[in-house]
């Protein structure tokens, strides 16, 4: 598939995703998938599947050691540790991040909460790298 083509599918993944978790984080309810730790799981999914149209699959390309696909690497396996901790309760870990989050009155601040923030920062960072790896934004010529 063309880089372009694969790169437009994986961007409305990142949409997708990025209003998932805008939805998940600011209301007690998700529409269509209920609450929020299905709502962490059903953002993963996504994720993976942009991460498999748009993302690892162009690695193959341009070389399995290039930096940008090593760098896609790391995150996502950061991507992965975060659902997993999402899911785990595993509060500690999303304790950096917990004061930079912003809070609610109407909406508990839980750890599937902080995981979505935290995954959706780091779909937006691959995203990012995508973009560069694509359309070679602020590479060298």
């Amino acid at each position: 598939m063309p880089a372009g083509i694969s790169f437009a599918l994986g961007t409305v993944t990142v949409v997708v995703c990025l209003a998932l978790a805008y939805v998940a984080v600011t209301s007690n309810s998700v529409p269509v998938v209920g609450t929020v730790r299905t709502a962490l799981i059903a953002m993963a999914v996504i994720g993976m599947a942009g991460c498999a149209v748009a993302g690892i699959g162009q690695a193959p390309v341009i070389g399995w050691t290039h930096p940008i696909s090593i760098l896609g690497i790391v995150l996502g396996v950061l991507a992965l540790a975060i659902v997993a901790a999402g899911l785990a309760g595993w509060d500690g870990f999303f304790s950096p991040i917990v004061d930079f989050v912003p809070q609610q009155d109407a909406v508990v601040l839980t750890t599937e909460r902080l995981a979505m923030v935290s995954l959706a920062l780091v779909i937006a960072v691959k995203w990012l790298v995508g973009l560069v790896m694509t359309f070679g934004v602020l590479l060298p010529r």
